[in-house]
């Protein structure tokens, strides 16, 4: 965490923030006009690998989501303009089905395409994503990444590595290249612009395209990435592991919470209720533990050690950190690692590393296992490669987020990312090219205490 001051980025003012170079798209070879496609007759245009099984146009304000949607992604739809909506599937192999939706703007396209990221294990179509993009003008698609599912399940990828492939990096490629097909076919003109949004797995999406599809877009806003994936998965296990009656109670999550603000709030000279540099926080949460009534706003000797495990992250017995814990502040979104529904870790390690739907996740063991981790991933499926060059050399920009409150996705694990690429290609070129903003009191992707309503697309379009 040596450089947080150099790149924590004031949030006042940040919706007039300009890239130093500018933020306009490098030119791309211009194409030919061609007539443009009716929406419907898109239907019956020829796409490699691709099958189109609706293209109809949507009238002002009446679409609604076919499927219940995830709570955590909400949209008005009432107030949607006119659009072309376009859905299918792309194969590329025998066992692959990316399911996907386009809308085009039937008005005001602004000549951009963009592709909106996934969470989770992904599985499944998020309308809400592709609402605020169409009424910006935007042509923006998006996948279920080729395969249906909860967000925490993977046990759709047991004996399909195919399935794996196309959720690890190939569907977002594949949907890329379709769905600029599709738009330029309909627009009779390929985009002059693209982009990439997402948080979380859609975080780790964008940085995988910047680093393995470094042509596929030219400005990318990863929120929160879950790049360093087998050290998150070891994280989701040993954060369920350590909560509940053998560890820290679930009741005490909030307990812990307004202790460490207690403790740190105020060391900025402003009380908030926003810790503004948690890296300066040393709350320990020994603070806390009594014994004459548990149950009190107090912890027990062995909820005392849990907290302090859950603080620390994934630690291997020599003492090296493979995750950080999340910050303090975020505790109380421990408790999603432990529902049933965002099991994520675990079914991970079940379905795609040990291909066993038995495993008992209080059997993992971080010398044992994360090296099982690592070899069943072989880089395809984490984002941390710092190389992103081709990326940036062609005049693409990457907007990183992160909330210091996040309790799903440590915010430092972004900061470690950032800070290799500063050391891997040198401050000069990442100045005019990367901003990473860490976003006190902000939990994952949104919410908490501090001030997450931040519109990161317009802040990337300027």
């Amino acid at each position: 965490m040596r450089s947080v001051s150099r790149i924590l980025l004031p949030l006042v003012g940040v919706m007039s923030l300009v890239f130093a170079s500018g933020c306009t798209p490098p030119a791309q070879e211009a194409s030919k006009s061609a007539q443009p496609v009716a929406c419907e007759a898109l239907a019956a245009l020829p796409i490699v690998n691709t099958t189109i099984e609706m293209a109809e146009i949507v009238a002002p304000g009446v679409f609604e989501p076919p499927v219940p949607q995830v709570p955590f992604f909400q949209a008005d739809y009432s107030i949607l303009p006119a659009f072309c909506r376009v859905a299918g599937s792309i194969r590329p192999t025998t066992d692959s089905d990316i399911r996907f939706e386009l809308w085009l703007p039937v008005q005001g396209w602004n000549g951009k395409f963009m592709q909106t990221g996934n969470g989770g294990a992904a599985g499944s179509i998020i309308y809400a994503t592709l609402a605020d993009p169409l009424a910006r003008g935007y042509a923006v698609a998006h996948t279920d990444t080729g395969h249906q599912g909860g967000g925490g399940d993977f046990s759709w990828a047991a004996g399909h590595p195919e399935k794996l492939t196309d959720f690890q990096y190939r569907a977002v490629h594949e949907l890329t290249v379709v769905g600029k097909a599709i738009t330029a076919a309909h627009f009779g003109q390929a985009p002059e612009g693209s982009y990439f949004s997402g948080c979380s797995t859609g975080g780790r999406q964008g940085l995988k395209e910047a680093q393995r599809f470094p042509e596929d877009y030219d400005a990318i806003v990863a929120g929160a990435p879950a790049n360093d994936w087998t050290p998150l998965m070891s994280l989701s296990v040993l954060i369920a592991r350590d909560l509940g009656p053998q560890g820290l109670g679930f009741d005490k999550l909030g307990v812990l919470k307004e202790a460490a603000i207690a403790a740190c709030d105020i060391e900025d000279g402003v009380a908030d209720r926003v810790i503004a540099e948690p890296w300066r926080c040393d709350f320990d949460p020994g603070v806390l533990q009594c014994d004459s009534d548990p149950s009190a706003q107090c912890l027990t000797a062995t909820e005392v050690e849990a907290a302090r495990r859950l603080y620390a992250g994934v630690v291997d017995k020599s003492g090296h950190t493979r995750m950080p814990g999340t910050g303090p502040g975020s505790e109380p979104e421990w408790a999603f690692f432990a529902s049933p529904d965002f099991s994520i870790g675990k079914s991970y390690i079940q379905n795609v590393v040990l291909n066993d739907p038995a495993w008992d996740q209080a059997l993992f063991d971080v010398d044992t296992d994360m090296p099982r981790l690592d070899a069943a991933d072989d880089g395809k499926l984490s984002a941390i490669n710092p190389d992103i060059s081709a990326f940036i050399g062609r005049g693409g920009k990457l907007l990183l987020y992160h909330g210091t409150t996040d309790g799903l996705i440590p915010y430092a694990s972004t900061v470690k990312y950032y800070e290799r690429v500063v050391d891997t290609l040198g401050e000069a070129a990442v100045a005019d090219s990367v901003r990473l903003y860490v976003v006190p009191g902000m939990d994952h992707c949104a919410g908490g205490e501090g001030a997450y309503l931040v519109d990161w697309l317009t802040v990337l379009e300027e």
